[in-house]
């Protein structure tokens, strides 16, 4: 038998491992790992046609990678050269005419030598739309959308092939995802630039608002690809939506660059504010700036929502909402619809705190709760009060 100060010297011992574990633990999850290797440069597109939930949650995803440096672009910078040292394009959701109507014809021409020269693009939604064959698009990949086949806003079940499934470095099989109007693809004639194979399949459907579904089933929602020395991935869903999903999120990035992004989020205070970022009519890179600047304040925790968010009751989940300065049509054409009005009305009566700035401020309800502030002055002061 063991004697007693045997067994308290293993008690101790196994304590100090359990310890020396937990501190570990802890420090994995809110320490960058230390750095190897060169980051990966990825630029986000951020301008006309980069619009919803989607372009923040990326700019998060990405900015908190250590394994990453991320820089934000709008048309101009694409047309400027920026592109140049970037390994990586990515193309959010929103509208992908629109994208390419703020590229204009000189940054279009600059994206395309981009990836045949051996720049990898990722195109999300919107950004999968401008990748097909047709014109007025990149060609990246020998598919075309079906028109008219895209659905409402939904929940829809993924299948990931095998092949697929290791690419991206995820489970095989089975995830349900964001989609949300992505692209019905159909195969066309090659492009003459390269090989392309599908990774996923829908495996349900949705119609378009007030019309039936189009069947989906088992038609491309993600396909990989090569144009000219370049990668290009598509994805018709959104997968940066969900944390549920960013695995795949992370899974694109690891397929183009192979470098699998591992995000270290901001530490919070034990008592955080919950502060909503309302991105319906964020456009371009300064609400990418702001709404990081609020997540790194250890004070905030940071929701970022859109319409979909309001319709299921998340306002009462915030503290504080902050509206920036955006497209003024955006604001106009929802916020003046009476259940809009209503929602925030009673957010505010609730005793909730607005923040707005610019356009942002225009089309809300009247309230002395309601504090505007200059556009470009950051909120985390005013959030803060």
């Amino acid at each position: 038998m063991r004697s007693k100060p045997i067994v308290a010297a293993l008690a101790i011992a196994t304590m100090m491992i359990i310890t020396s574990c937990t501190s570990t633990k802890i420090a994995e999850e809110n320490e960058p790992p230390a750095e190897s290797m060169p980051k990966v440069k990825v630029g986000l597109y951020l301008d006309d046609g980069c619009k919803g939930n989607g372009p923040w949650q990326w700019a998060r995803l990405l900015a908190y990678s250590p394994q990453l440096e991320l820089t934000f672009l709008d048309g101009k910078d694409i047309r400027d050269g920026k592109l140049a040292g970037l390994q990586l394009l990515l193309c959010p959701g929103g509208g992908g005419a629109k994208q390419i109507a703020a590229m204009k014809p000189e940054g279009f021409a600059l994206v395309r030598k981009f990836v045949e020269e051996g720049g990898s693009y990722l195109g999300i939604c919107a950004g999968s739309y401008n990748a097909m064959n047709r014109s007025g698009r990149f060609a990246f990949l020998p598919y075309d959308y079906i028109q008219g086949a895209h659905g409402k806003l939904a929940d829809l079940a993924i299948d990931f092939n095998e092949e697929g499934a290791k690419m991206l470095g995820i489970t095989p099989g089975r995830h349900i995802a964001r989609y949300h109007g992505g692209n019905i693809m159909r195969p066309t004639e090659p492009t003459g630039k390269g090989e392309s194979q599908v990774l996923a399949v829908f495996k349900s459907s949705v119609g378009n608002y007030d019309a039936p579904p189009y069947n989906f089933l088992d038609t491309p929602a993600v396909v990989f690809g090569q144009y000219g020395k370049g990668k290009v991935l598509v994805s018709s869903f959104h997968p940066e939506s969900y944390e549920s999903t960013h695995d795949i999120a992370l899974g694109y990035i690891y397929a183009l660059t192979g470098v699998k992004p591992v995000p270290v989020y901001p530490k919070k205070d034990k008592h955080p504010l919950h502060v909503g970022f309302f991105a319906l009519g964020c456009v371009g890179p300064r609400p990418g700036y702001e709404m990081l600047a609020l997540d790194r304040e250890p004070a905030f925790d940071v929701d970022i929502f859109t319409l979909h968010e309001i319709n299921v009751g998340s306002l009462r989940h915030y503290d504080v909402v902050v509206v920036p300065d955006g497209d003024e049509n955006s604001f106009k054409t929802y916020l003046e619809k009476e259940f809009y009005k209503e929602q925030f009305k009673k957010f505010l009566e609730r005793g909730g705190r607005i923040v707005a700035s610019g356009n942002g401020s225009k089309y809300l309800p009247p309230h002395e709760n309601i504090q505007v502030i200059p556009v470009g002055e950051p909120f985390s002061k005013a959030v803060g009060k």
